[in-house]
This record gives C-alpha cells, structure tokens and sequence, in this order.
C-alpha cells in the first residue's frame, strides 16, 4: 500500500505539469492567498496604515478600533478566468465565469464610560468587537491547449516510470499506470536489456482540458482599542476552510509503431481535497498626527488539516477508420491526509492623508515560502512521504517581498480610488549541475493587481463599486520526462473581478 501511494503520489505531480514532487506544489497553492475584503479596500490594495474599514477584521485588526460607529456590510463579487494557452505554437483560450460572495463583517462600536468633566480623547476611548467572512482565494480555472508533439509521447513518460519502479510486467501493480499502459499496449517490455519503451511514435497531437474549482475562506474573530486617537492595537482568530477540485483528461491520437495501428488514448484524473485550519493575527495602527498613520501586522501560520483523494484511469481505443480495439481501465483511487503549516507573514503599511480629501498609502509583506511544512495525521505511514516533499519546498521555494499602493481621493460624497499590487516570485532559481541558471523565474512567476473603483455616501448608507484584475503567467507540463524533453504550455492567466460593497453604519 505504501509503494502504491508513493507511486500514486508522482503521478499526481506530473498531472499538475509541475516540475516539484508530489505535494509540493498544493502546499504552495495553499499558502498563496489575497486578502478577502470590502470593494473599497480591494480598489486601494493597500490598506495595513489605514483601518477604519471592515477589511481590517481579516486584515491590520488594529484597523477596527478607529471605528466611531457600528457597521454591516456585505460584498458580492462575479469572475470571470481566462487562461490563453500557447503549446507548440497553437493558441487555446479557456475561460469560466462565477458568482460568489467575496466578504460580509459586522464591527460593535463599545465607547468606554469616563469619568464626568474627564478628557474623552484620552486613554482608553473604545473596545470594538468584529466578525467577518471573507473569500481568500479563487482556484475557478479552466485551462485547454493542444498541439502536434514533434518529440516524443506520454508513453515516454509511461516507459519511464515503468522502468523506474518495476521489473518484468509479472512485477506490474494491478490498478497502477504502469499496468494500464501496458495492458493497452501504449508501452512493451525489452526482456535484452529490462527496460519499458514506448510503442508510439512521434507527431502525435495532444490535448488536454483541466478543469478545476473551489476557493479558501477565512471565518474572523477581532478586536480592536483606541487609545488616545493615536494608538490603535486589535488581534483576531481566523477559522480557515478549503476546498479544491480538478478533472482533467488528456488525449493523445497518433500511430503505434509496435502495433501498426492508429490509437486514441484517454488519460482520466481527478482531485478532490478538503481542509480545515486556524491562524491568527496582531495588529497595531500608530497616528502621530491626523496626516500620518503607521500600520504593522503579524500573521501567524495557517494550521492546515487536510485529506485528498486523487484518480487515475487509462482508456486506448485502435483502428485507423474504425474501432478495431478497445481498452478500457476502472479509476485507481488513491486517499492521503496530512498536516500542513503555511508561513508566517509580516507586513508594514503606511497612509499620508489630504485633510479630509483622500489619502495615498503603502504596503508591504514579507512571506518566506521555504518555511512550508507538511506533517502526519496520527496513525498513518506516510513518513517517507512527508519527508520527501519537505526536503522538495526547502529546494524549490525562497523568500518573497509583496507590495501595494493605492489612493482614494474624496469629492464630497463620491469617492475614487485605485490601486496596484505585486505578489513576489515564491520559486528559488533553476540551476543545472555546475551552478549555471537555466530559467530566471524573477519575473516568470510575480502576481499583479490592478484596481479602480468608486465609491458613495448618503448619511449612514454607502455603496462601493470595483474592477480588479489579477494576472500572471504560469507552464504547465502534461507529463514529466527524466530526459527534460517535456512538452510545455505557456499560459497567460487573468482574473477579470467586479465586487459591491452595500453597508450601513448604526
């Protein structure tokens, strides 16, 4: 069982079309999310010196304890995902839209009693208290490309992998791909020298569509003081959830050389995969006077639990104008649970302020990605597991720096803002055996926000309207090869999001 998992486990990453063992790259995927948030502070970005926001209750909580009122509010958000795929210079656009709710929070305003004749704007002035829900992360893609492969064959890969962990085909796992790739006569078995070939040949044309859905989300609990109108502290507990799924089918039509066939081949896999977590933040908000505020938050690591369930089926049909031959395989389902940390996060902001029209501010985050640990659930046998894509994120992922500007400007009760923002490259540089970069990813990887919106306010009623796009590109590998011949998909993703704030202050 424990080999099979194994195996099942390399499977999975060369399905994702990372270059990373296993599991390393959902740790990352996990670990990546953006603050959940009001439409006004998903225009601005950067929101850490601000506060005064129902953001801050999943943000600088500090943020909370500027409060002078009560407030609801709720945000709707529509998405819209297009991913344009280039393989062997073939262009493909996938696309999916989703509606969904993106943030909803309550702040209670508790203004402390004081003493009669003291000075109200001394001290401790009020406890508030939040709760909030906020949307972290979208995983809504929908990715296809195909081209004719020149080179080679998943039954490359399928050789491979064959050769790697079994011997003679009486050695094949029944239910394992190998076997699969066998049984349909994709890959032989050379009894000279003990290896597995591929029996197809090369120009095949490959397609290949993965759909994936599910989000993260974050349930808050906060808190938040003013002291003296210049010092604000707040901290707050956040209940994580996750949910993930993909379905992809990869196609393959062309020629089997050692049969003297055509054949068209159906590469099945599916992920689902569930967690639960809890992290927490601290928070402070520094006012030196009413044109400056400094911001500061510490967030601790997400505690993931998390259990997975991935499937695997080969299909192969032959017959140059007809059907001549069908192969057809049940799914392999393989179940793993496990434990996973995400880093620690620190961000500073800043806000200068015009009067009372408007403000420009600065964030900055600071997230060390090398830091991302995986665990065993109790009474399970994964060690071997855990320790190998352990030891793949310190080899793969380093530090990395996040920014956002933003500025809203006031004219009496419509307001407007906009903002931009870079998620720093979480991937270390790729080196060959003398020390020579092969790939620079600096800029490969980077994730940017740009963002506009407006905003109105009518007594305690206000509504705020934004448009955030999110881009960044990505390489997606149907299958791995040791000889680094793997085809590549260059994808061009964009997020297209609209969001709308409706609140009352009470």
């Amino acid at each position: 069982m424990k080999f099979r998992l194994l195996l099942s486990l390399a499977v999975i990453v060369a399905a994702s079309g990372e270059i990373h063992a296993q599991y390393t790259a959902d740790a990352l995927r996990f670990s990546q999310t953006q603050s959940g948030s009001t439409a006004r502070f998903k225009a601005i970005g950067a929101q850490i010196g601000i506060g005064g926001d129902l953001s801050s209750i999943g943000g600088n909580p500090a943020g909370i304890g500027l409060f002078t009122k009560s407030d609801f509010s709720f945000t709707p958000e529509f998405n819209t995902y297009k991913a344009n795929a280039n393989y062997f210079s073939n262009n493909f656009v996938g696309q999916k839209d989703q509606l969904s709710l993106a943030h909803a929070a309550v702040v209670w305003n508790h203004k402390l009693s004081k003493p009669k004749g003291s000075n109200l704007d001394e001290g401790w002035i009020s406890f508030n208290y939040g709760l909030g829900y906020n949307r972290t992360k979208s995983f809504a893609d929908n990715i296809l490309f195909s081209g004719k492969n020149p080179t080679n064959s998943i039954a490359d890969y399928y050789a491979e992998l064959a050769t790697s962990n079994y011997g003679a085909p009486n050695t094949l796992s029944n239910g394992s791909l190998e076997r699969m790739a066998y049984d349909n006569y994709v890959i032989g078995y050379d009894n000279a020298d003990g290896t597995y070939f591929p029996e197809t040949d090369v120009n095949n044309t490959q397609t290949k569509n993965d759909l994936r859905s599910g989000s993260q989300s974050e349930i808050n609990f906060a808190f938040g003081a003013n002291y003296s109108n210049q010092f604000y502290i707040g901290a707050s507990l956040g209940i994580t959830n996750l949910k993930y799924s993909t379905d992809a089918i990869y196609k393959e039509v062309g020629y089997n050389v050692t049969e003297g066939n055509d054949y068209d081949l159906s590469y099945r896999q599916s992920q689902i995969t569930r967690g639960t977590g809890v992290n927490a933040k601290l928070g402070a908000i520094y006012r030196p006077n009413a044109a400056v505020r400094f911001g500061a938050t510490v967030e601790t690591p997400t505690w993931y639990t998390i259990d997975d369930s991935y499937s695997e089926g080969l299909d192969t049909k032959y017959g140059r104008n007809r059907v001549d031959s069908s192969f057809v395989n049940d799914n392999s389902v393989y179940d793993f649970s496990y434990r996973l940390r995400t880093p620690l996060k620190v961000s500073g902001g800043i806000g200068v302020f015009f009067n009372k029209n408007g403000f420009i501010s600065a964030d900055i985050d600071y997230v060390d990605y090398s830091t991302i640990n995986l665990s065993s659930q109790e009474n399970t046998f994964d060690t071997e597991v855990i320790t190998d894509n352990n030891r793949e994120i310190l080899k793969t992922f380093k530090s990395a720096i996040n920014y956002r500007l933003g500025t809203e400007l006031k004219f009496n009760n419509l307001l407007i803002r906009a903002g931009f923002g870079v998620q720093g490259n979480p991937y270390q540089e790729v080196k060959d055996n003398s020390g020579n970069i092969l790939s620079n990813f600096k800029e490969k990887y980077k994730v940017q926000t740009y963002s506009g919106g407006i905003g109105y306010r009518i007594n305690d009623v206000y509504f705020d309207l934004t448009y955030q796009q999110i881009a960044y590109n990505t390489e997606i590998r149907p299958y791995n090869l040791n000889s680094g011949n793997s085809p590549v998909a260059s994808i061009e993703n964009k997020r297209n999001n609209v969001f709308l704030t409706i609140g009352k202050r009470f």
